[in-house]
């Protein structure tokens, strides 16, 4: 028996098979495929409309909406929009300009355009933005935020101009120079293909629509191998789950975008970025990752980070190493987690533990400090510890280094009342043999005339020696992550190196159990001595274990846990005294950098932030829970997995 299909079945039928036909004709590409392989920084909003839902069911996103965070959120919106003009990436759009524009994909991406050859003729080769928006369906939207677009800019003395962009039409927008600037700014707008596009730099604006026709770029970031590979394992550990926001930067390519558009300036003295470049660190060739919000097991996940660090080995590299010179160092093993030792207190805001190779590093960190001094210096300053009639006569790589195991902790807290120097750091260094590590070391130490015995007991009422070092240089080992990834080494490499490095009071050091304990205080030091509740039992620490337990946490190298609200007390109160300049804890020095960019020259900066609006810390601190990542060094990078709870 045939089976006849009514009339009315085959149309509807067809009319489906053609809408669903048009609707991948008309898609637009994705901006990675548009966007030139010379792009340093990208970030994709796939689909913002998502995004706000999922952020506004967070603590996080609870908070920002509190009716007492609107006056502050407002202000600090309108200082970073400022703060990004001053850097020259001022196109008159905000995200909120773009609600009910958008049908899709968001995308920002910065580019060092004058690397690569297909751009020989530039005005401006040596940076670049573009802002790409899906607006399919929505160009009377469109249209309408190009018009309010053209109003403002003319408002602000912009001269208008109709330009024709890879053969599609366009406007240009040309800016009176700002005291101190050295080109004018510009930027470029138009509508091709349901994608809106905003820049900075012509030849950029034309290579993606040029894109546009073809399909893809010539070479697009897409294809980039860094970017291929670091998006292959971030979408593999997230095993189908859609990202709310996908990043890719290109390390070093990007602190020089950020320099270029500050002008070009410079830090006096040595280049930070130059001498990283020089002893091999550009072995890490890009870093990315995907973040969501509000998910995992009963959507306790506030936010889900994963990110990968691709450094695949240099092939300039001796057999055996993966890296040269300086780079060497970065030599992270794997091993079960380091879990919190008896005598860390439960009262900390961050624990981070990780593994590091001693041996090989004290080795290779040498051609790193003689590439800072400019002289081949540290050989004769080991020399000099070792010989000099006048010195401690410690063989430090003899009596020191080879008892040195590869575990390493770093823990704070918040003194309270909070002033600029509430934040404490202790650093604990693991010993293979105590008593030939003590012997050196308070060798040099009863030979450091700023050092003094210290009184120390632990918690059962034992005495245990220790030393004081009244005001002395930090040299404690730091690590600051900013926000929910690994971006931390950009935010360094952008510091005023010529600036003194903060002191530290009454720095203390001891020997306790296996570790050697140097703390920036001696209040934490005696803290941590004498507490009798330690952080490996803590409820908020098992939870944040167990949680990442769950998303693959086995055999790490780095592993943090941290308590958010603890960790933003200090930065808080600097922000509310308007104090936060001078801040020294190490949020608000990497919110100090970023505020910086563009204004290295500066001696002194001014608060810019009218913290005034901001909630007291107690209305804030409900929202901000729990919070820890881990780290796995792979044959060709490092894959990191963290997670903020709710609290």
């Amino acid at each position: 028996m045939k089976f006849r299909m009514p009339p009315s079945l085959r149309l509807a039928i067809c009319a489906i098979c053609v809408a669903a036909s048009t609707s991948l004709a008309l898609a637009v590409p994705p901006a990675v495929d548009l966007l030139p392989d010379t792009t340093k920084g990208f970030v994709s909003l796939p689909d913002f409309d998502e995004l706000s839902a999922h952020f506004d069911k967070t603590q996080l996103g609870e908070l920002a909406q509190h009716e007492n965070m609107k006056p502050f959120t407002d202000d600090l919106l309108e200082q970073f929009k400022e703060r990004l003009s001053d850097g020259g990436v001022k196109l008159g759009i905000k995200v909120d300009d773009l609600k009910g524009v958008y049908a899709g994909e968001i995308a920002f991406a910065l580019l060092q355009p004058g690397k690569d050859e297909d751009y020989p003729k530039m005005d401006n080769p040596t940076h670049a933005m573009m802002l790409i928006v899906d607006v399919t369906g929505k160009q009377k939207e469109a249209n309408a935020l190009l018009a309010k677009i053209d109003k403002n800019q003319v408002e602000q003395g912009a001269v208008k101009s109709s330009v024709t962009i890879g053969g599609a039409p366009g406007v240009k927008y040309v800016f009176p120079k700002k005291k101190g600037e050295v080109e004018a700014r510009i930027a470029y707008y138009l509508i091709n293909q349901d994608q809106l596009l905003a820049g900075d730099n012509l030849d950029v604006m034309t290579a993606v629509v040029k894109a546009q026709a073809a399909g893809k770029a010539a070479t697009p970031l897409s294809g980039l191998k860094a970017y291929m590979e670091v998006q292959a394992r971030v979408d593999k550990a997230a095993a189908g789950l859609a990202p709310d926001i996908r990043w890719f930067v290109e390390p070093f390519g990007l602190v020089e975008v950020m320099r270029a558009q500050s002008g070009g300036r410079k830090k006096r003295g040595k280049d930070l970025l130059k001498l990283l470049q020089g002893e091999g660190f550009e072995a890490i060739q890009g870093g990315g990752g995907v973040v969501n919000f509000n998910v995992g097991p009963n959507n306790e996940f506030d936010i889900l980070h994963r990110s990968f660090a691709y450094a695949p080995n240099d092939p300039s590299a001796a057999p055996g190493d993966r890296f040269v010179r300086g780079a060497r160092v970065m030599d992270f093993p794997n091993g079960a987690m380091i879990a919190p030792p008896a005598w860390v207190p439960d009262g900390v805001a961050t624990y981070f533990a990780f593994r590091f190779d001693m041996q090989d590093a004290f080795k290779y960190v040498k051609t790193i400090v003689n590439a800072y001094a400019d002289d081949e210096i540290f050989d004769e300053v080991m020399e000099s510890l070792k010989e000099d009639n006048l010195g401690p006569q410690v063989d430090i790589p003899q009596d020191i280094v080879p008892y040195l195991g590869d575990e390493v902790i770093l823990i704070s807290d918040c003194a309270i009342p909070v002033t600029t120097e509430s934040e404490r750091r202790l650093m604990a260094v693991e010993l293979t043999d105590v008593a030939k590590v003590k012997a050196a070391v308070w060798k040099i130490l009863k030979n450091e005339p700023n050092a003094e015995p210290l009184e120390l007991k632990d918690a059962d009422g034992n005495q245990i020696e220790g030393w004081k070092l009244e005001e002395v240089e930090e040299e404690l080992p730091t690590l600051t992550i900013v926000g929910p990834t690994m971006p931390t080494a950009l935010v360094m490499a952008t510091a005023k190196e010529e600036e003194e490095q903060p002191k530290m009071p009454n720095m203390a050091i001891t020997i306790h159990d296996k570790w050697l304990l140097v703390s920036s205080h001696v209040g934490l030091l005696e803290k941590t001595l004498l507490s009798k509740s330690d952080l490996a039992g803590a409820t908020d620490f098992v939870r944040v274990q167990k949680a990442l337990a769950s998303l693959g946490l086995d055999q790490d190298s780095f592993y943090q846990f941290g308590r958010t609200d603890e960790s933003f007390r200090v930065t808080h109160e600097m922000l509310r005294t308007n104090q936060m300049p001078q801040s020294k804890s190490l949020l608000g020095e990497a919110i100090n950098r970023i505020w910086a960019i563009g204004h290295e020259d500066e001696k002194h900066r001014m608060q810019e932030l009218d913290a005034s609006k901001l909630p007291p810390f107690e209305q804030m601190a409900p929202y901000l829970g729990p919070a820890g990542f881990f780290v796995t060094t792979e044959p060709d990078g490092w894959m990191e997995t963290g997670v903020t709870l709710r609290k």
